[in-house]
């Protein structure tokens, strides 16, 4: 599976399939504290609902909202200030175990461990911790065909998964969100952070990137 960006801002923005079919919606406020909501298409609002992010740095964690972690969704979605719903710390979440290296870990709905990591010269990787094969990948790209048939874009290829795609969206949206507020443009990563994948420190010592 293809899924095109229709915008660079992956905070903003609509995943297309290559025939221009929506499959995912993000939106993000404008205000602060900054939510971001990630939908899909349903036949109610609170069905399309799929994760809620509320973005943090220095002054508080970010906190991730969603009935894929265990819990539900805040009944206020924009413009709130925490403490709405169930919500999970993202380092709790998606866990950093190297001190220094920026690749999130994660166990999926199958029970299976997931690695997020920066590739030289590929973008974001999503690999099977035990098998090493990959599951899903980010990158810019021309398009062979479709609705964006020759142009280079934005675009998440996705392998067949045990793994909830909504899971993959939802974590990939993270990842690239903190590579780009390292990164400046984030256009590109800079280099293969964490090659080996092991470390010395859980998420949760180790704190948010």
């Amino acid at each position: 599976m293809d899924l095109y960006f229709t915008h660079e801002d992956p905070t903003n923005t609509v995943l297309v399939s290559a025939n221009g079919v929506a499959h995912y919606q993000i939106r993000t406020n404008s205000g602060k504290p900054k939510i971001s909501v990630l939908q899909r298409p349903a036949e109610t609002e609170e069905e399309s609902l799929v994760a809620e992010i509320e973005w943090r740095r220095w002054d508080a964690p970010t906190v991730v909202r969603s009935p894929l972690l265990g819990g539900g969704l805040s009944g206020e979605l924009m413009g709130t200030t925490g403490g709405f719903g169930f919500g999970v710390l993202l380092s709790r979440f998606l866990v950093r175990k190297s001190r220094f290296g920026r690749s999130r870990y994660f166990v999926g709905n199958d029970k299976h461990e997931y690695r997020w990591k920066c590739v030289k010269g590929v973008g974001l990787l999503l690999t099977h911790v035990g098998t090493n094969e990959e599951v899903a990948c980010f990158s810019r790209a021309f398009a062979e065909e479709g609705l964006f048939a020759g142009e280079k874009r934005a675009v998440l290829h996705i392998h067949p998964t045990t793994l909830d795609i909504d899971l993959i969206i939802l974590t990939f949206l993270i990842m690239e969100k903190k590579r780009r507020d390292r990164s400046g443009d984030g256009t590109r990563a800079p280099y293969d952070e964490d090659p080996l994948g092991d470390g010395c420190m859980s998420g949760g010592e180790a704190g948010e990137a």
